[in-house]
């Protein structure tokens, strides 16, 4: 190779392949010299047209490109690598002798992430290009992270859909009906009807605190654990609280905690004993004139904090023509455009706009409500929602 020969690849240990791009050779072998004793992969190339079939050959990881070129200038240079969906995001630096404020402005304004200004320091060249290959590494890190985290959301919210019944129990004179809505991928809440002996029906709705795959874990062995534990406790939701609540505090490490209504009904006698830890107010209602007969208060504290927490059991006596509204905080969280939470008022009077109704058709009323509420604001929060039922002799 002569001395003013270019050279066309240089091959060293390298720590990012850089395509230099300039049609004045002295620059070309000074760049090449910076480059390569800072352990860089060197291509350099005198022309625009070079620099585009260089590029497309094998896509490098940042592009030093003079301005002043003949024929294709590096603006337009720039331009075509920005317009391909391959190359648009190498990051391209701008090293030209315009140092007018209109040519830095235009170098932006085509794609340039930055500009160096000729003559130039070496240090301010290493640095420079240092800076945007560790930008450009850790904006690939962070999209490789948030492609395996869509996955791994994906995939959680496929198991946990897997755990909600597919199919409502029903028993004669009970209507049952349910709706889940997930803010996410993965969903906190959840809801399960258990067969027990005697009869007897489990009904329980949780909601994990926290959001993405560690919540969905959890709402997993939660779930286990109270399907688990209410065959051990039939007749007893008090105890099943307080065993699941043992098992969280003892296995996890107290990041999350559970809100859990968990209720036992005999559907002969319409008997329906229950525990609330930390959940939301249940509504026991007259369903055929949308009245509220009581707020099912005196709630526990959240499943997973304690260890030797405590809960106790209610007895409710379900009569015919009434329902119990079942739900978790994120109905009463939700908030409109003007920031105004539904709150637990909000869905008392949505209850009551509707007598008559139904159980699957109530539920659908009320989450319309609900959403009617919110109009376009997003979905902050999981929520669910589900009505109880027993049946009015006379009217069925």
């Amino acid at each position: 190779m002569n001395q003013e020969s270019i050279p066309i690849e240089v091959q060293t240990s390298s720590k990012g392949d850089i395509l230099v791009v300039d049609d004045t050779p002295a620059n070309l072998r000074l760049l090449t010299r910076i480059l390569q004793e800072n352990d860089y992969h060197v291509r350099p190339v005198p022309d625009g047209g070079l620099a585009l079939a260089a590029a497309h050959a094998k896509l490098p990881d940042l592009v030093l490109l003079d301005i002043r070129m003949p024929g294709m200038d590096g603006f337009q240079v720039c331009e075509k690598l920005k317009s391909d969906p391959g190359s648009q995001d190498v990051p391209i630096i701008f090293i030209s002798a315009l140092d007018a404020v209109e040519d830095k402005v235009r170098a932006f304004s085509v794609g340039g992430v930055d500009y160096i200004t000729k003559p130039f320091q070496a240090e301010e060249v290493i640095a420079r290009v240092e800076n945007h290959l560790n930008l450009r590494r850790l904006q690939a890190q962070l999209e490789t992270a948030n492609i395996k985290m869509t996955r791994e959301l994906a995939l959680a919210g496929e198991v946990q859909s897997s755990f909600m019944p597919k199919v409502l129990p029903q028993f004669p004179g009970w209507q049952l009906a349910v709706t889940m809505q997930s803010a996410h991928e993965t969903s906190g809440d959840f809801f399960d009807t258990i067969s027990l002996p005697r009869g007897y029906t489990g009904i329980l709705m949780a909601d994990v605190s926290g959001k993405g795959v560690a919540a969905a874990l959890y709402m997993a062995l939660s779930w286990s654990l109270f399907r688990t534990y209410a065959g051990d406790f039939p007749t007893h939701p008090e105890m099943i609280l307080t065993s699941v609540n043992q098992r969280l505090v003892e296995d996890t490490s107290g990041k999350h905690s559970v809100s859990d209504f968990s209720g036992i009904l005999d559907p002969k006698s319409g008997r329906f004993n229950y525990s609330n830890g930390g959940h939301s107010t249940p509504i026991l209602i007259n369903y055929l004139d949308g009245k509220v007969i009581r707020q099912l208060g005196d709630s526990g504290k959240s499943l997973g904090i304690y260890e030797q927490e405590t809960w106790m059991q209610k007895t409710l006596e379900i009569q015919p023509g009434e329902a119990l509204v079942i739900h978790t905080g994120g109905v009463a969280k939700a908030r409109n455009r003007q920031q105004e939470s539904y709150q637990q008022q909000g869905l008392i009077a949505s209850i009551q706009k509707h007598p008559g109704l139904p159980a699957v058709d109530l539920v659908e009323a009320l989450y319309t409500d609900l959403k009617d509420f919110m109009g376009d604001t997003p979905q902050e929060d999981d929520l669910a929602l589900a009505v109880l039922a027993r049946e009015d002799a006379e009217v069925s």
